[in-house]
């Protein structure tokens, strides 16, 4: 089972990642939102971190040249698109850049669900319907509606994943890897207790 903390804002938060070692880390890397970081912290937060923990760049509704050059700057790993992006930009950006591109889409419909099985991308990260919020809102998907389908292709879960509630959600929804971004917080920062206790949930260390 994968492990994500995104929104990762402060090099006490790496620190802590670098003591329990998740499997990504995510910057939100768009201005405009509450865990947005600018370029300069970004930097700061990859180059502390350990090398194990891979360095996820999340961008909501950025043009492809933005995200190229954001992307050779900080030398992400994984570029993760959060908005309105089509399959013609995730192609271009898979071309373009050869690294792994994330695409988090909104679950709120059956229907929905089925396109998502064929969007274009690396990996998905699931979320339920947030209207016009964009993730980190602390909002649960709907797990029944997910569980519903047989995944083929690798996806996170993500929405509302916290300490009381990730083992019910990964025994529904069974996901490849899970993403907790509020789940992790207290008083609006990210915790290393809440961070500790995901991982040893998950991975019983």
């Amino acid at each position: 089972m994968k492990i994500k903390f995104c929104g990762i804002r402060r090099l006490e938060d790496v620190a802590a990642i670098n003591v329990l070692q998740p499997d990504y880390m995510g910057m939100i890397l768009s201005a405009g939102f509450r865990r947005s970081v600018p370029l300069s912290t970004a930097k700061q937060l990859i180059q502390q971190k350990s090398a194990a923990v891979q360095a996820v760049g999340v961008f909501v509704n950025e043009t492809t040249e933005t995200i190229l050059q954001i992307t050779e700057q900080l030398h992400l790993d994984e570029i993760q698109l959060h908005g309105a992006e089509t399959p013609e930009q995730v192609r271009q950006l898979q071309q373009m850049t050869n690294l792994p591109v994330w695409k988090a889409l909104r679950i709120g419909t059956a229907e929905e669900l089925e396109a998502a099985a064929t969007f274009p991308a690396d990996c998905l990260v699931l979320e339920g319907n947030t209207g016009t919020a964009v993730g980190g809102t602390g909002i649960c998907a709907d797990w029944n509606l997910f569980a519903q389908r047989q995944w083929q292709r690798p996806f996170f879960l993500a929405g509302g994943l916290k300490p009381e509630n990730i083992r019910q959600a990964i025994a529904m929804v069974q996901p490849s890897g899970v993403d907790f971004s509020s789940g992790i917080e207290e008083n609006g920062v990210k915790s290393p207790d809440k961070m500790k206790q995901i991982i040893t949930i998950i991975r019983g260390a």
